[in-house]
């Protein structure tokens, strides 16, 4: 199957890069520049910018161009060997809430958050990126039983963009987090979220975070396309 016409351009621009053909803190050639040497609309031209902006190799300066940042693609490495070190991550990267509502459980988020298909849970869904300006680099779905306690008022008011969203809701101890990790098809709708082709392949982090009293707080579940992200643990001899 022959790749979009985007991605070609994409690549061939990311290798001109990684040649040094254009240098780390000089401009690309402009959209019109690059229509005129590919031949390609300025929608596809865009397109491939969008592919380098999520690789972290180009961004976009307004009123200036499109200016490189870096000489190869970047990866976003999550080192992990603790309940610390993952709130942590949290803590260190930024969550931009996109929206949030009250929906009924279906059968996975059913299993998810160990309740009855049809429960009435809320969810806020958003985009991870490491720091303000960065292209996000996984989309962030955020799940709670629905209840009128102080936590689910909080988490239905946080909007915008935060970091550490345990924080955020005033939680205290968090006693015990679950972790699944498979590998999965990236839905489209988030495949344009993030940048990527449609069809990509995904790393999906479902997460539960319990109480010290073994009660469900709230559980996330993160989408990270499997080309830009690298998952370290660290596991000693007990």
């Amino acid at each position: 199957m022959s790749k979009p016409r985007y991605q070609t351009v994409a690549d061939q621009l990311r290798r001109d890069i990684e040649k040094g053909r254009h240098q780390v803190g000089t401009l690309l050639p402009t959209e019109l520049q690059l229509c005129a040497a590919y031949e390609i609309s300025r929608h596809t031209a865009r397109e491939a910018l969008r592919v380098l902006i999520h690789d972290r190799m180009i961004e976009r300066k307004q009123g200036s161009g499109t200016l490189v940042i870096a000489s190869s693609r970047q990866r976003f490495n999550h080192s992990i060997s603790s309940v610390q070190d993952l709130l942590q991550y949290g803590a260190n990267t930024r969550l931009t809430i996109k929206h949030s509502e009250t929906i009924a459980a279906d059968d996975e988020l059913a299993e998810l958050l160990g309740c009855e298909v049809g429960t009435e849970c809320i969810h806020l869904h958003g985009l991870r990126s490491a720091q303000k300006g960065d292209a996000p680099f996984c989309v962030s779905d955020i799940y709670r039983i629905g209840s009128k306690d102080p936590l689910s008022k909080r988490l239905m008011e946080v909007s915008g963009a935060v970091y550490a969203l345990i924080d955020e809701l005033e939680i205290g101890h968090i006693g015990m987090v679950e972790q699944d990790i498979n590998a999965a098809p990236l839905p489209s709708n988030n495949a344009q979220e993030l940048g990527v082709p449609k069809s990509s392949v995904c790393l999906r982090i479902a997460r539960r975070y319990f109480d010290t009293s073994g009660k469900l707080i709230v559980a996330a579940v993160n989408l990270h396309p499997g080309s830009d992200f690298v998952y370290s643990m660290s596991l000693k001899q007990s």
